[in-house]
């Protein structure tokens, strides 16, 4: 996308939002888990609206991604929570889905990043070295007769803290 229809993209997302009733500011600051359930549903409405064709989702790496960055930042300006849950649940998996994974994997990162039925969590933060990853002490082994993997923390200090998108 050339940098005016980038400019017009994140001109049309910022007035649409700000027409939206749900992204209307409140006037009482809502219960925490209030915010959470508007964030939530901020960005199934997010997805309701495709801002982006499929075209562009099928375009090359850099002008999606470009793309995806324009979206997200025109959403960060209306409400910074929505932009992060977007970010982890969506555009960082899809990416790693797509960099790492095989043929087989294809289909999450359709369902995830253009049909938006997937809203991914990320985990890897752990209690005692924070989100370096080179210290991670949580594997995840693959067991064949369950075909599932299965995760192991050796003690608390592997334990996983703050999952982003996880929920309650």
């Amino acid at each position: 996308m050339a940098n005016v229809q980038l400019g017009l993209l994140m001109y049309k997302v910022w007035q649409t939002l700000e027409n939206d009733p749900l992204f209307s500011h409140h006037m009482v600051t809502p219960t925490t888990e209030e915010q959470k359930r508007i964030t939530q549903l901020q960005v199934l409405r997010i997805n309701q609206y495709k801002f982006l064709s499929e075209e562009v989702f099928r375009s090359c790496y850099g002008k999606k991604t470009r793309a995806l960055m324009t979206l997200n930042e025109a959403v960060q300006s209306l409400n910074p929570s929505v932009s992060v849950k977007m970010a982890i649940g969506i555009y960082l998996i899809s990416n790693a889905l797509l960099s790492l994974g095989t043929e087989r994997h294809y289909k999450f990162y359709e369902a995830t990043l253009i049909k938006r039925e997937i809203l991914a969590c990320f985990a890897l933060t752990e209690v005692a070295h924070g989100s370096d990853a080179r210290l991670m002490r949580t594997t995840a082994t693959y067991d064949a007769n369950t075909r599932e993997f299965v995760i192991h923390s050796p003690d608390f200090e592997a334990a996983k803290c703050w999952l982003g998108n996880l929920g309650k």
